[in-house]
Formats: structure tokens, C-alpha cells, sequence
């Protein structure tokens, strides 16, 4: 069975869904069936390697295949990932990081996880007290063990705001990164995808639904990432809206838990440098 080719590992909140869903239009590529697989943190357990070869069982012969999933670059909640994807997918594999203002990033992600039901305190005492906010936008220190286990020519950094930009731009930078034809990229483009903002969210059966074989193997192939939200809106509710309004002590306490390193990777990324 074939497995990835290249992986759009995160950042979290910085587009990943909506460049899954651009390169999954292009011809000569293979998404995984679903959007955050996360197949390379259950390979070893039993059954694991079965489970994510399905994931890809629409590739064609010569297509590139890939997959998004954020959780591979989520330290320390998920450690060693790179290097089992090095050791399944060998020295050829290519990764995408896609990041964001850190600080937007990180108000993104607490504003996914409220509407999911899942964060309940105020903005400036949950990111003080659940590390993985500030963590999960400490860019340099998420592609260290990346940049340990591959070569730097195979590590594509973008940033969310020129990807929002310039899409076909950066679509076309990706294009020549995996060795694509720009041809087949798509040139019409509605809104980003994910936003958590007016989200639908799946909850309680919904969402059990939504997880199971059932969706993901046999009805979810058959529809397009249009008619998907288009039924989302319809069937699901929609997230709180929660805006947050930043202090400035908060805004200072989350500058100085970030490194330079890690500004510098974020600065840096609109030269695809890694």
C-alpha cells in the first residue's frame, strides 16, 4: 500500500486545512481521506500501519501522496514523531510548516477550543496556566527534531498571512517544492478553511458520527469539501463567538516565552528559510 510522500505538519491554526484542501484539488496529487490522520503517532501500536495505509488507498499510480496533521508538530504533547516518519517514509519525505503571528496563533487556538467546549477560563489565565498555547507557536523549537532527521531542502516553511495574500503564489511555491505542475493547481478560491470564528461544531453523537469508519472510509470520499460545509452549516451549531481583548501584560508575557529563535523562524519563513 502506498504511504506519504510529503506531510503538512502544522502549525496549528495557520491554514492547514485550507492548503490540504487546494493541493487535494490538484490532479497528480493524493490527500489522505481525512485531514489530521495522525497516523505516524499510533504506527506501532497494533494495527496502527493497516489503519493509515487506508487513509490512502485513492492514490493512482504516479500521484504525490500526502497528509496534514497538526499533532506532528505539537511539543511536547507529541515527542518523536519526526523520527518515526523518517524511519517509515525515508530520506525523500518533504515536510510543510505553516506559521503564524505567534500571538494570533495562540488566541486562534483558544478560540477553537472554547467553541469546542473544551477551554472554559479567561483568555490571559489559560495561557498562563496550559503550556501548550505558548508551545504550540514556538516555531523554531517545533522543527528542531524535523530539521535533525531531514535535509534542510526538504522542509518548506510558508507564512499563514503571504499564504492568505498570495494564494496562488504560494500554492505555485508548493508546486515546485513537491515537484508538481502548476497546471493543475486550482484558480478559483472561496474563503480559508477552519476558521474558528462561526465555525459548525460536532458534538455528542454528531461528532461520534463524524469520527467513525462509517463517515471517514465510505461517505466523506463522496463529497466534496464544498457540499461538506455546506451540510456542516446546515445540520451542525455553530461555535461561540468569543472575542478576546488583549492586555498588554499578557501581550508582553507571551513575547518573552517566546525565544528569539523562535520569532527569528517565524520572521524568517516568508524566505522559506528553515
Amino acid at each position: 500500500m502506498p504511504l506519504p510522500h510529503f506531510l503538512i505538519i502544522g502549525a496549528m491554526k495557520a491554514g492547514t486545512t485550507t492548503l490540504y484542501d487546494d493541493l487535494g484539488q490538484h490532479p497528480g496529487v493524493c490527500m489522505s481521506s481525512q485531514k489530521e490522520p495522525e497516523g505516524l503517532l499510533h504506527i506501532d501500536a497494533p494495527g496502527g500501519l493497516e489503519r493509515y495505509e487506508r487513509s490512502f488507498r485513492a492514490a493512482q499510480p504516479g500521484q504525490r501522496i500526502g497528509e496534514a496533521s497538526t499533532a506532528y508538530a505539537k511539543r511536547p504533547e507529541h515527542e518523536g514523531v519526526a523520527k518515526t516518519a523518517a524511519r517509515l517514509l525515508g530520506p525523500d519525505l518533504k515536510v510543510i510548516y505553516i506559521m503564524r503571528d505567534p500571538i494570533k496563533r495562540i488566541v486562534s487556538q483558544y478560540q477553537h477550543e472554547v467553541g469546542l467546549g473544551l477551554e472554559a477560563r479567561p483568555f490571559d489565565i489559560a495561557v498562563r496556566e496550559d503550556p501548550r498555547y505558548v508551545a504550540f507557536s514556538r516555531y523554531d523549537y517545533q522543527l528542531e527534531p524535523w530539521r535533525a532527521e531531514l535535509d534542510s531542502s526538504h522542509i518548506l516553511c510558508l507564512r499563514f498571512e503571504d499564504y492568505v495574500q498570495d494564494r496562488a503564489g504560494t500554492l505555485a511555491q508548493v508546486a515546485e517544492f513537491l515537484g508538481l505542475d502548476e497546471a493543475g493547481l486550482p484558480t478559483a478560491f472561496g474563503g480559508a478553511r477552519n476558521a474558528s470564528a462561526q465555525k459548525p461544531v460536532a458534538k455528542g453523537a454528531w461528532r461520534g458520527l463524524m469520527r467513525s469508519g462509517l463517515y471517514l472510509d465510505h461517505i466523506k470520499p463522496l463529497l466534496n469539501s464544498q457540499t461538506r460545509d455546506r451540510l456542516k452549516q446546515w445540520l451542525l451549531p455553530v461555535a461561540k463567538n468569543t472575542p478576546v481583548i488583549l492586555d498588554d501584560d499578557t501581550v508582553q508575557w507571551l513575547q518573552a516565552s517566546l525565544t528569539e529563535a523562535d520569532h527569528g523562524a517565524y520572521r524568517d519563513a516568508r524566505l522559506s528559510s528553515c
